[in-house]
Order: structure tokens, then sequence, then C-alpha cells
């Protein structure tokens, strides 16, 4: 047993600290519709009518009013993004890139009505003596979300207990991209990797990113495809 540390994320969907912008929120809802993804890369959303469908997951995300107009150019974005150039600058800016696989984690989601997250990433903090792996530790605006091996979860849902609402997700694996810092970084790489992953038949559960790297969550039993699949577009 080794003394667990917390790699507490800095990542931009959704980010820690500061509160998730609206083009970040918007891109996360994106990425978890898969429908709605294949319509904007076909041209047949109507940007108006989505952006008002999804102003109060936006609201959610972002913890504060967003203006329309506001929601529309974050979607104009995302879809022009889809294009088939940058596809191709997207695919290139993955060569070189690490990848790593961890099976048999626990997604698990901290969250408290009336308590900000500040609250509850200090109230996890104080078990770092405890943990014996080292969990990710994502601050959304409005809870925390830890990515944690089955002892540490247990841990955290026994000491929190009574305190926050607590969700646990099992049978999840951990697959994170180190980015080649050779590479230019290119916006939308998140989009694309979804979109890879879902023709080849693997939905993503979430997605984090940072400068370095990007975190994938996917079912434990679409794990073992996931890394093949991202491997082959590495090495390709």
């Amino acid at each position: 047993m080794h003394s667990g540390r917390l790699r507490v994320a800095n990542k931009r969907t959704p980010s820690q600290g500061n509160r998730v912008s609206v083009s970040e929120a918007v891109s996360k809802i994106i990425l978890g519709n898969y429908v709605v993804h294949e319509s904007l890369k076909l041209r047949i959303v109507n940007y108006h009518g989505l952006a008002g469908k999804i102003s109060s997951e936006v609201e959610g995300l972002t913890g504060k009013k967003a203006k329309m107009d506001t929601i529309v150019v974050a979607i104009k974005r995302f879809s022009d993004g889809l294009g088939e150039g940058k596809i191709e600058e997207m695919s290139a800016s993955l060569k070189d890139s690490k990848l790593d696989l961890e099976g048999g984690v626990v997604d698990v989601t901290i969250a408290g009505k009336d308590t900000k997250a500040q609250q509850i990433l200090e109230d996890v903090l104080r078990l770092q003596p405890k943990f014996s792996g080292t969990p990710n530790v994502i601050q959304l605006p409005s809870s925390v979300k830890i990515i944690a091996e089955e002892k540490d979860a247990k841990l955290l849902e026994e000491a929190l207990w009574g305190r926050y609402e607590t969700s646990l997700k099992r049978n999840v694996a951990k697959i994170t991209i180190r980015l080649s810092p050779s590479r230019e970084k290119v916006p939308g790489i998140a989009a694309f990797i979804t979109e890879l992953l879902y023709r080849n038949g693997v939905s993503i559960l979430d997605a984090f990113l940072s400068d370095e790297d990007v975190m994938l969550i996917v079912q434990e039993k679409f794990s073992p495809k996931a890394y093949q699949v991202l491997s082959e577009e590495i090495s390709g």
C-alpha cells in the first residue's frame, strides 16, 4: 500500500476552480448526445432551436444565466470545428500521444443542495492521507467528481454519508490520452475522439480535458475496444 495523493484536475470540460464557460458547457452537452452531434456535422440543425432546448442544461453547468445569443455562437463554433479539414488537423494532433488504461475504477459524484463545490472539495482533501490510490478529482460548479479505486470510493461514501448526496457508478474504466508536447493543440479534440469511438461502437460516459491530456470514462466492457481504436488512430 502506498500513501494516497489526489490529482485535482485542472480540466476545461468541465473546469476546476472557475465556473464552466458557456462554450465548455455547450461542448459537454453535445458530446453527450450523439444524435445532436451527428446532426450538427450534417448541418441540419437550427442553432437557435437547439440553443433553446439546451439553455437550462447550460445554465446548470455554468451556474449562471446564459444569453441565448451566446449559446448560439458557442453551438456554431462547435459545428464549425467538425469540418473535414479540422478533422484531419485533430487526427494529426493525436500522433505520438501516450495511452493509459485503468479498469475497475469507480466514478463518484458528490453533490450538496446548499453547499458550494469548494466546500465539498475541501472535505474530500481532508481524506487524502487515508487514500490507498491516487484518485482524479474534478470540481464542477455544484458538485465534485472523483475517479477512484474501489477501496477509496467506499471510503468516500462512508466518510461523507449523510452530509452530501453521493452516487457511485461502478464497472467503468479510465483512459488517459497524454498529448505529445510536440504536436499543435487543436480545439475540438474531444469532439473528434467522441465521434471516432462512436463510429466504432463505444459510447463515452464523460470526457475531461487539460492542456496536457484527455481523460475518458467508458463502460469497462468497452475499454479494450476503445483502447484499440485510439491506439490505431495514434499510430496510423
